[in-house]
């Protein structure tokens, strides 16, 4: 759900009304050939193949002309700027990260939004089944059609919150070159690609055959290349009223911080221990990754051939290697740990420090620790994803104005993912749990293994021969698989009431998904720390479809009736899992009383199945962002603040009395150690959806479109993990309700350690409350004629684009209604992105033969903090505004130059501490970049 970055130089998202060829008219020229032979129509948002198609459904094209104005070269940076579109994960994610690019129809989740090529179903990169972008060739992108509103009924499961289809060209014929060059003002985060494009028509143009080939590299940028980003940002406040921002960062760190006895101490080189402040927190952030370095390969060939008109064969193939690498800060080592309190690594004060905690005498005593293992490096993640994909069909006439088209399909992706800077704690428990030998060294309690004694008292002190010897490497693999046979038989003229044709569609499908995750078996254990554990994954589903669709021209040319339209689909889906029997449906109606205005109206029953990861997942190991209760000023009895309810809570679930409301029993953490995983039991996800708007062409302004429309989504059994934010609301309660417990039962998902501090809550995956959202999209454009230029004829094009976001409500857990975020006009750890209740995109294109200037503006407005119980220094982000600039020669159609900025006047991010998402602010919603310039040109040989 990001800010729309389109030129207006053709007519983008016209209205649905209009014909489809209208929509794009430059990139369906080549699709304008009857599904019998040749490329067939592909109209998103039906399967019918009819060009005039008139749909109730919202949909916005983006031609291949709009994608390379914006200068992007990934297919991520391009959608993100819709303003349907939420941010999903891409260059910018490293933590997480997972080195993949996807998209978020209206925030509601990737899994929810449907991703195509050619009107099929495409590669998912893991067992989340979401597809990644950076699997999709830019260069090859004829359109991308967005259709918005649940489309279950029409391409199944998923299509929760909308399709994006990518409609790749058709019977090119030649050879093309191409390549693009991205560098910030910085001079740094250098992105390039180069493309060969060949195409061949033969057998007198009944058949064709396509390929491309791709080579991309995006060098890295790290947080200390940026003054913003460069030190890890924190609240802070001297009053418990005022909040303000403060270098900050992890209570984990290089010279150890020690919890005892509710207290906390940290050593220098001399193993001397001294009191731990806040300002001794380590900044994580300067060797994280602000850019992840990726490099891809991919290579895509189609082809088609008539046979004649009752059979035309085609097939479809890609090959893609992607590879990306993700670094974090060293390993933090957190928990309880036996140390010897007579170690030759202690000074004297150090020993008698320990010693006076050693209950049984037996020389050793039991602390917690909280290192970060400098010695041991950065920790580095890279991953390494092979994706294939084959579709073999074939269509064509059967007679009286029927038609077929039948194919099937095969995907995999398998992904290796190498990870450095792990260590064994069992081996670090064995390396601290030390004694002396009849020499009188230091040797460890048991030798096994090589052991080595692990000096961890004071920075740098670790040993090269005892980070050998804690030191793990691992590696992960998963595959996810999708087997799809599919079918339909099409009447594009069934009948005409006098209005038109009617057409309506037939089909059945067969779809197979299987995954798995295999983890490093150190890391299935639980016993690495550095890269967040995990167990396996494995299992699949199957699920067998019939469905139909409709489409009847009601009444057209009568007094106020210029054309009424109607659209129907119904969908019977069978799953092997507990789903088992599912229908969806759609309705639509499009009524136009005079050819200038249009009304149109549907409503939709959508599903989605949980995927593969949601029923089979293991339990994985996260640090989410979130604030123990127990450590704010609402449990201090000091404070104007304070509540008895949450301070008996706190020291009836395990908190030191003395140390709740001071954070000094976890370091005032802003993580908290969460277990997450899949859940057999899941039921389906439902929605139910409509929308209705207007399209404007006025006869009296030709060149003039507008489109409004209004959308309602709520979804049922919403499936998601409820947050360790909602789950501490639902043990503490709040300061809505007196700070008293939502569902005493939660507390048994929060544990604690003998400190306090919360260890390993647990957060599966449930059917939670439900999602609700609602708004309003609009899109105007208008184009002037000039009287000047190159043969004193130009135009300009104008082009305003966006979305309101009226509510977006979420229910996280079932059981408990009264917990609920409304997340519009919002951002924070509740909401977990960015929710602007304005997202506007504006350009303004100027062109005449051979030349073109074009201006974009796009805008985000201002945003509040989502949790009204939890002061921040930055409650409110200002609205944003940034500027594009892009030129465009073309020499005789055979040499196109580009050139331009993104981000013109180097708008900087906002800086926030505890509720960021990551690098200090949201930085796959706002630019962290900075300005950066780009160029491109493509040949035609």
């Amino acid at each position: 759900m990001k800010r729309l970055l389109l030129a207006s130089t053709l007519l983008m998202g016209l209205p649905v009304a209009a014909q489809a060829q209208e929509t794009a008219p430059d990139s369906t020229s080549d699709s304008s050939a009857d599904s019998s032979g040749g490329a067939a129509i592909v109209v998103t948002g039906s399967r019918l193949h009819n060009a005039n198609l008139e749909q109730a459904a919202p949909i916005m094209a983006m031609s291949k002309e709009e994608i390379a104005l914006t200068g992007q070269q990934n297919i991520e940076a391009i959608l993100k700027d819709l303003p349907q579109v939420l941010p999903g994960s891409g260059g910018a994610s490293n933590n997480p990260g997972g080195g993949v690019a996807t998209a978020d129809l209206r925030g509601l989740g990737a899994q929810r939004t449907l991703v195509l090529v050619n009107g099929r179903r495409y590669v998912s990169y893991d067992t989340n089944q979401i597809v990644d972008l950076n699997t999709i060739p830019t260069a090859l992108i004829e359109r991308a059609d967005v259709v918005t509103g649940g489309k279950s009924a029409v391409y199944g499961s998923d299509a929760i919150s909308g399709v994006i289809n990518f409609v790749t060209k058709q019977d090119f014929e030649g050879v093309q070159a191409n390549a693009d060059y991205r560098l910030t003002d910085s001079g740094d985060g250098a992105q390039w690609t180069g493309g060969l494009l060949v195409g061949k028509n033969f057998a007198d143009g009944r058949g064709n055959i396509t390929l491309y080939g791709e080579y991309s590299k995006r060098k890295a940028i790290k947080q200390s290349a940026r003054s913003y980003t460069a030190t890890t940002q924190t609240d802070a406040s001297d009053d418990d009223i005022n909040y303000y921002l403060t270098n900050g960062g992890s209570a984990s760190i290089p010279s150890t911080r020690l919890n005892i006895g509710g207290k906390n101490y940290k050593f220098d080189e001399s193993g001397s221990y001294s009191d731990y402040t806040s300002p001794d927190a380590y900044n994580y952030a300067s060797e994280n990754y602000l850019q992840v370095p990726q490099t891809r390969k991919l290579f895509f060939g189609q082809a088609h051939f008539d046979v004649s008109n009752a059979l035309t064969f085609y097939t479809e193939g890609q090959y893609v290697h992607n590879r990306v690498k993700n670094q974090l800060a060293p390993t933090p080592v957190t928990g309880s740990f036996e140390i010897d309190n007579d170690s030759s690594f202690l000074s004297a004060d150090s020993q008698a420090l320990l010693q006076s905690y050693d209950t049984d005498g037996d020389g050793y005593t039991t602390a917690n620790i909280y290192r970060r293992l400098s010695e041991v490096g950065d920790r580095i993640s890279v991953m390494d994803s092979k994706a294939l994909r084959g579709v073999f069909g074939a269509r064509g006439d059967i007679g009286s104005g029927w038609s077929y088209d039948v194919y099937g399909s095969y995907a995999r992706t398998r992904q290796t993912e190498h990870q450095y800077g792990n260590i064994s704690r069992s081996r670090l428990e064995q390396a601290l749990k030390t004694t002396y030998d009849a020499d009188g060294n230091l040797v460890c309690s048991d030798t096994s293994n090589g052991c080595v004694p692990a000096n961890i008292f004071g920075a740098g002190n670790l040993s090269q021969a005892a980070v050998d010897f804690l030191e793990v490497d691992t590696v992960n693999r998963s595959t996810i698989t999708e087997k799809v046979v599919s079918g339909v038989i099409t009447n594009n003229n069934l009948f005409d009431l006098g209005a038109g044709p009617a057409g309506i569609v037939f089909g059945g499908e067969y779809r197979n998904e299987h995954g798995s995750y295999d983890p490093d078996e150190l890391l299935s254990s639980g016993d690495v720390v550095g890269f967040n554990g995990s167990e396996p994954t494995s299992g699949g589903y199957n699920v067998k479809e019939l469905f139909t669709e409709i489409d009847v021209p009601l009444l057209a040319d009568k007094p106020f009736v210029n054309r009424l339209e109607f659209n129907g689909a119904a969908r019977y889906s069978y799953y092997s899992t507990a789903a088992k029997s599912v229908g969806t449906f759609s309705a639509g109606l499009v009524y136009a009383p005079i050819k200038d205005i249009s009304l149109r109206a549907q409503y939709s029953r959508a599903v989605r199945a949980p995927t593969v990861s949601d029923l089979y997942a293991g339990q994985s190991e996260g640090y989410p962002s979130a604030t123990d209760p127990c450590s704010t000023k609402y449990a201090n009895s000091s404070s104007s603040d304070f509540s008895q309810n949450l301070y008996n809570a706190c020291v009836r679930d395990g908190v030191p009395a003395a140390s709740v409301g001071s954070g000094d029993y976890n370091a005032s953490a802003s993580q908290i150690q969460t277990y997450s995983g899949g859940n057999p039991d899941l039921r389906e996800e439902t929605a139910n959806t409509y929308t209705f708007g207007a399209v404007l062409q006025p006869s009296f302004l030709p060149r003039l479109s507008i489109t409004v429309d209004y959308y309602h989504i709520k979804i049922d059994n919403y499936i998601t993990s409820a947050g360790v934010g909602s789950i501490l609301t639902a043990c503490y309660g709040d300061e809505n309700n007196g700070w008293t417990s939502y569902d005493s039962s939660a507390c048994s998902l929060l544990p604690r350690d003998s400190s306090g501090t919360i260890t390993g809550a647990i957060d599966t995956l449930a059917n939670s409350g439900g999602v609700k959202t609602d708004g309003i999209d609009f899109d105007a454009q208008y184009s002037i004629p000039l009287a000047f230029g190159a043969n004193n004829a130009s135009k300009l094009n104008l082009r305003l684009a966006g979305t309101y976001l009226m509510n977006w409500t979420f229910h996280p857990l079932a059981s408990i209604p009264d917990i609920v975020y409304n997340c519009a006009g919002k951002f924070g750890l509740n909401c977990g992105n960015v929710y602007a209740s304005w997202r506007l995109n504006g350009r303004a294109t100027w062109q005449t033969d051979g030349y073109g200037l074009s201006l974009a503006w796009r805008h985000l407005s201002s945003v509040k903090d989502d949790d009204d119980s939890t002061p921040y220094a930055v409650e409110r982000i200002k609205a944003y505004d940034y500027f594009d600039l892009t030129a465009t020669i073309d020499v005789a159609k055979r040499f196109t130059w580009s050139i331009g900025m993104n981000n013109m006047f180097d708008k900087k991010p906002p800086i926030l501490g505890d509720n960021q998402e990551q690098s200090n602010t949201y930085p796959t919603t706002y630019d962290v970049y900075g300005r950066t310039f780009f160029t491109s040109i493509k040949m035609d040989f």
